[in-house]
């Protein structure tokens, strides 16, 4: 089974060493948990779809640390800019123009945890993917003894945030100065409703 640590920033240390040797790491959010590995590599990348038995062409949600990362993976509006300045850190998934890429979309997310903070203090800014940390089908984990029982026995570490919230992020497609919501969750439509328009005027 997965070695399964509380938070601390030796612990995040460990999590980030393992990710950047191309292991699969649980990481709490405050949303669900998560499984981590580096967006660049390809190999742990298919590890990810493997252990949660996902369909090849159910993409990836990532993870940019910070608004750099972020433009490197995606062309960001000046509505996408105002979102990430009010909501990230935070329960909210941006879908965006992929950099590069005509006609295809890249969800990002920051989220509001501590290993989300101390990986930017380290100077941590590779871009990582973090699907739920659960086989697919099964209900988005909320504690890290859930994560052990489904998937314990194929990845390496699990950083033991307690029970969290449990609701998904919100996820918004953002097209020029139009919001598409994808998904409600944590954050509620009605005051992503008023920030659209409050943007607009």
């Amino acid at each position: 089974m997965a070695q399964i640590l509380y938070p601390s920033l030796k612990h995040y240390k460990m999590a980030a060493a393992q990710l950047m040797a191309g292991d699969l790491v649980a990481l709490p959010t405050e949303t669900v948990y998560g499984l981590a590995a580096l967006a660049d590599n390809q190999a742990a990348v298919k590890k990810i779809y493997t252990v949660k038995s996902r369909p090849k062409n159910k993409l990836l949600p990532h993870i940019a640390l910070s608004k750099k990362v972020a433009q490197k993976l995606a062309i960001i509006s000046p509505l996408a800019h105002s979102l990430m300045d009010r909501y990230w850190p935070g329960p909210l998934t941006l879908v965006l123009p992929k950099n590069g890429k005509n006609g295809e979309t890249i969800a990002l997310r920051h989220p509001a945890t501590g290993w989300a903070k101390a990986f930017a203090s380290m100077g941590f800014d590779t871009p990582l993917v973090l699907p739920s940390a659960n086989t697919s089908g099964l209900s988005a984990p909320i504690t890290a003894a859930q994560v052990n029982q489904d998937i314990g026995n194929k990845i390496s570490l699990i950083i033991d945030g307690g029970t969290v919230h449990g609701t998904a992020s919100t996820i918004l497609k953002i097209e020029g100065t139009k919001i598409t919501l994808l998904r409600a969750g944590a954050l509620s439509p009605e005051k992503l409703a008023g920030f659209s328009v409050a943007f607009q005027e």
